[in-house]
């Protein structure tokens, strides 16, 4: 589309060129559809193009005369008439005046399109200089160049305060009220230009007069938006963003010089220029040639070059802004395609668009194992989406996971990694929570509220757990998937010290009842497969499944047939000390001092006592017991507190028991390798019906040299079961004395 805007006051052609025919095609453009345009030759002036509203010229009219054509270039592609009555507007010269026609060619787009790469806007009349109204130069400085942590959220700033423009234009429309304009489309145009260093965002919206331009950008903290929605009196507000107080200053964080074009909607409405440096005065002015909306030309200063560049801005809006509700175009190219599918009703998202949602802000190319969206209204405000990954990389060695939380507000993003707002347990989950209640500082990037923010994280844990105590029920052998990728992480929440008894839900393990390692139970299946009489929680915690079946602590519990939980990781011991008991039952180690084998024993005792007489294995005397006792502990002075009978035993001829010695040195061990603590006194158990032991109580005082080999080495030995031995080679050269005295012997 081409137009003409000539310099001059407009008014009316008073005379008319004497020595220029009318019907000379040289120097005239007649519209093959609608009308004609009066054209001087280039030795006149003073001439005023008359302009009726909405004239286009079509796309085969013929070019002007050479003369003109000669100073101005043109396009006529694309150009076309839309006029609503036709009109022919006549050839007329000034014969007394020599001076050349000034105008000002626009490169407008077609209708329906809402481009304008080339500048239209022309400052009319007097321009005058305000004062910010209740502001100074330092607070500036300070909204400037101190607010904000990130230079980059200024666009996120600028384009929420276009959309909440594009949506109080809405609601105009709906109430009925008329606009001007109502080709142009609702979106929001961004144009870079490294040449010259600018960057233009421009909307379509309701734009502002001269008061709302003076009230909302000549004073700090007020965008119209709070007063807008108090003025609704019907219809829905959610959608405006608001909030953004001193959003647009944020542009003179990158900005030398800010320069804004406003039109109101109302039908009438003048256009008006408005500019400031930030040092505390702007400009304003009427103007000619603005287009419905708002557009902000940001002259950027040389540090900040990089928001010029297409590939800069494109990346900040995907960020920030790209799920806004209208078209986002930069450089004419609509950049948000991808919904904010959090706010759809759940049957209406698809498969597909979950899929290319999660890739999207997770930035990750797997396919999740489950979805979750959870919105609420009440107590608060809360649309979120949540997704479970099908791995993990910090099981590689990689750096701790950051939060997979992007919080929004209303759509518009205010923290991509937002911690805080699920507990660090769940640093798997990836997904959004837009939440409109969200209280937030002045530069929208702090929580105020911390009390809402901790009911918020206390909310969404809740639901997330129950959620995969649901799915655990529904899939078995998925969510078992899940957990042996994720179960750490679910641990580690046993830790956090809130929602144990829903975390519990969630633990799988393995057992002495289930085939194989791969097979795992739960804490509920546990509890409901116990005898009436079991009270506690039995564990056992080994590096791998054929070393707890064999182990001597599990023997006692073997042959009464009583069920063990086998945990295979040494955080385990750690976890199951801080949930400390599940649905009133007690979490014991078998391999501590905490396990209380009267009751499940009493019976087998009983039964031995009457067999004594027919049992084969050799015994020894009450004396005896206690006169071995009193040696071994001599013998192990630095090593063991005490010695004692084991009830427990039947294989193995000593075992070591120590409360929680095992898990707090295993624990140590495992968060710094260098620094394991000392190995404390143990309490050492000895299964006086062993043939080790009898044959050591018989030989201690006949061969002292090589009993204390002996004995030295069943401590280590029991120091190896209990995983407590730092160094097994300290063992080798001891053994090879048993074996020369043994030799030696024979």
């Amino acid at each position: 589309m081409l137009r003409f805007i000539s310099t001059v006051n407009k008014r009316s052609i008073s005379n008319i060129v004497k020595n220029e025919a009318l019907n000379s095609s040289k120097n005239r453009i007649v519209s093959k559809n609608r009308a004609s345009i009066l054209l001087v030759q280039n030795n006149y002036s003073n001439v005023k193009l008359v302009q009726e509203k909405n004239v286009f010229i079509n796309n085969n009219t013929s070019f002007i005369s050479q003369n003109v054509r000669d100073k101005y270039s043109f396009s006529s592609k694309n150009a076309f008439l839309d006029e609503k009555e036709p009109k022919e507007a006549e050839l007329r010269n000034e014969e007394n005046e020599k001076e050349p026609l000034e105008a000002e060619v626009l490169n407008d787009s077609e209708e329906g399109s809402s481009s304008q790469n080339q500048s239209s806007e022309t400052v009319i009349g007097q321009q005058y200089t305000h004062e910010f109204q209740a502001e100074t130069r330092k607070i500036l400085d300070i909204v400037a160049k101190s607010l904000y942590t990130d230079k980059e959220v200024f666009v996120r700033e600028l384009i929420s305060n276009s959309s909440d423009a594009l949506e109080k234009l809405r609601h105009r429309e709906v109430s009925g009220e008329e606009i001007i304009d109502d080709y142009l489309q609702p979106e929001i145009n961004i144009i870079t230009n490294e040449e010259n260093n600018t960057l233009t965002i421009q909307d379509f919206g309701i734009g502002m007069t001269k008061d709302e331009l003076i009230n909302n950008l000549g004073r700090i903290g007020k965008s119209g938006t709070e007063e807008f929605i108090k003025n609704i009196e019907a219809g829905n507000s959610d959608s405006l963003i608001g909030q953004f107080g001193v959003g647009f200053y944020s542009a003179f964080m990158v900005a030398d010089t800010v320069t804004v074009y406003s039109k109101h909607s109302a039908p009438d409405s003048q256009g008006f220029f408005w500019s400031s440096d930030g040092s505390g005065q702007y400009t304003l002015a009427e103007a000619d040639g603005v287009a419905r909306g708002t557009k902000i030309v940001l002259h950027l200063r040389s540090d900040a070059k990089e928001f010029s560049k297409t590939n800069s801005i494109k990346s900040i809006v995907e960020k920030y802004s790209n799920f806004v509700n209208f078209d986002i175009k930069l450089n004419d190219e609509r950049i948000n395609k991808i919904k904010a599918i959090w706010t759809l009703p759940k049957k209406d998202i698809t498969k597909e668009q979950h899929l290319e949602f999660y890739r999207f802000i997770s930035n990750a190319y797997d396919t999740p194992l489950y979805n979750y969206q959870f919105q609420s209204e009440s107590p608060i405000n809360i649309k979120s989406l949540f997704y479970f990954p099908e791995s993990h990389m910090e099981k590689f060695g990689m750096p701790r996971l950051d939060s997979g939380i992007s919080l929004y507000c209303k759509k518009v993003l205010i923290s991509p990694k937002m911690k805080g707002i699920l507990p660090d347990y769940l640093r798997f989950v990836k997904g959004v929570v837009d939440c409109e209640d969200v209280p937030l500082n002045l530069s929208r990037e702090h929580l105020q509220d911390s009390a809402l923010i901790a009911r918020i994280r206390d909310l969404l844990t809740k639901k997330i757990l129950k959620f995969l105590n649901q799915i655990s029920k529904k899939d078995e052998k998925k969510y078992l998937q899940f957990f042996k990728e994720f179960g750490n992480f679910i641990k580690e929440g046993c830790v956090d010290g809130n929602h144990k008894e829903e975390i519990c839900k969630l633990l799988r393990m393995n057992s002495s009842r289930l085939d194989s390692e791969d097979d795992m139970t739960s804490m509920d299946e546990y509890i409901d497969n116990m005898p009436e009489s079991q009270t506690d929680i039995y564990y056992l915690v080994s590096p791998k499944r054929d070393f707890a079946l064999t182990s001597p602590y599990y023997e006692a519990f073997k042959k009464k047939n009583i069920e063990v939980l086998f945990f295979y990781n040494v955080v385990d011991d750690g976890v199951l000390s801080h949930i400390g008991s599940y649905r009133g039952k007690r979490f014991v180690g078998i391999d501590s001092n905490d396990v209380k084998l009267d009751d499940i024993l009493k019976d087998e005792s009983k039964d031995s006592k009457d067999s004594s007489d027919d049992d084969s294995e050799v015994s020894l005397s009450e004396e005896e017991i206690k006169g071995l006792e009193r040696w071994i502990k001599d013998t192990l002075v630095d090593k063991v507190s005490a010695v004692k009978e084991s009830t427990r035993l039947h294989s193995s001829p000593a075992i070591v028991i120590d409360n929680e010695s095992a898990s707090f040195r295993r624990l140590m061990k495992f968060a710094d390798p260098s620094r394991s603590p000392p190995l404390p006194k143990q309490t050492l158990e000895i299964n006086v019906k062993h043939p080790i032991i009898t044959k050591l109580s018989q030989m201690r005082e006949s061969k002292p040299e090589v009993s204390k080999l002996i004995i030295e080495q069943i401590f280590d030995n029991a120091l190896i079961t209990a995983g407590l031995i730092d160094d097994p080679r300290s063992m080798v050269s001891r053994l090879n004395d048993i074996m020369e005295k043994a030799i030696s012997d024979d």
